[in-house]
């Protein structure tokens, strides 16, 4: 089979060392690699740059004629953090080298004491930890975003809602700004898991909370709290009549029909609300009113929305 090939460029601008460099490569009878080079860090972070070039591996040589030292390799992450780098020095510097590799080298070689075999191995060994570093890097990323997101909608979960709402609580406060706090729950959505299964369920709550996503500004926050109970942040409102016009248009959209395995569904919701400052200023107390509203709802009929408390003409907030 044959090898892979290896992209490597060299930012050297030592002429011999580029030829020793090349010789070690071809010399060798594992891999595959094609040689670009550059005597200047300038034309190397040209040729990185170029989206028709790919790079597998840069060799860098950090003391060329126009930058030095660990600033050298800084210029080169700073354009691409997705390509290894292993450095090439005349420096035996055991405190520079391990300062390279914390900056994020992941090879350092003394160029008098580098054969073809080491060259080689280090820059196979480069690649496959950097690919290493990488997977784990998005495994994390994934980890984090399970921690904070609902697995079904995708969605902020109630810890990642409570961070977001403890926040703007404290901007609000700052600004002297108004937030209200939706609390939603489908009505007899129980219904469906029971007639349809809770596949086709998990279908429509998919469905609905895309609906309430688009029903809402960039700068608010819908999550999934658990089965089909929602919570939605509205920051910055000017008044109550804001958060209102938004319940609103979310029962508006949840009015059409949503059709989910062939089969159309009909979705309303009851939804409480609490206002920042006026029903508390505390996070846990605001949700805990909006849930309150919400179930207000609820023995008035479904399908509707409440404020804590009293109805929107009793909530006499000045417009900021």
């Amino acid at each position: 089979m044959k090898p892979e090939t290896v992209r490597v460029l060299l930012i050297e601008d030592n002429p011999d060392s580029i030829l020793i460099i090349q010789k070690m490569l071809a010399e060798d009878n594992h891999g595959d690699f094609v040689l670009t080079s550059a005597k200047q860090l300038s034309t190397g972070l040209k040729r990185l740059g170029e989206k028709e070039r790919v790079i597998d591996v840069v060799l860098l040589d950090m003391a060329l004629p126009d930058s030095h030292g660990l600033d050298t390799l800084i210029k080169v992450q700073d354009l691409t953090s997705e390509v290894p780098i292993v450095v090439l020095s005349n420096h035996d510097d055991e405190m520079f080298a391990i300062k390279a590799v914390q900056q994020g080298a992941q090879d350092y070689l003394i160029k008098g004491g580098v054969n073809g075999d080491l060259l080689v191995r280090s820059i196979r060994y480069a690649i496959e930890r950097h690919r290493m570093r990488k997977e784990l890097e998005r495994a994390q990323t994934r980890l984090q975003h399970m921690a904070h997101h609902d697995n079904l909608t995708g969605l902020p979960n109630r810890h990642l809602f409570y961070d977001y709402l403890e926040k703007s609580v404290a901007r609000a406060y700052r600004h002297g700004k108004i937030l209200a706090v939706l609390f939603i729950d489908f009505d007899k959505f129980k219904h469906v898991n029971d007639t349809m299964g809770h596949a086709e369920g998990d279908l429509l709550l998919i469905s609905a909370a895309k609906r309430m996503a688009d029903c809402i500004r960039e700068s608010d926050i819908v999550a999934r709290i658990g089965g089909d109970e929602f919570m939605i942040m509205l920051d910055s409102i000017k008044s109550a009549h804001a958060a209102a016009k938004v319940a609103h248009k979310i029962q508006e959209a949840m009015s059409k029909i949503i059709i989910v395995e062939g089969r159309e569904h009909f979705v309303t919701t009851s939804i409480g609300i609490s206002l920042y400052p006026l029903d508390s200023s505390d996070v846990d107390t605001l949700i805990k009113n909006a849930d309150s509203a919400m179930y207000n709802a609820k023995e008035c009929g479904r399908n509707n929305y409440k404020f804590f408390l009293s109805d929107l003409n009793d909530k006499t907030l000045i417009n900021v």
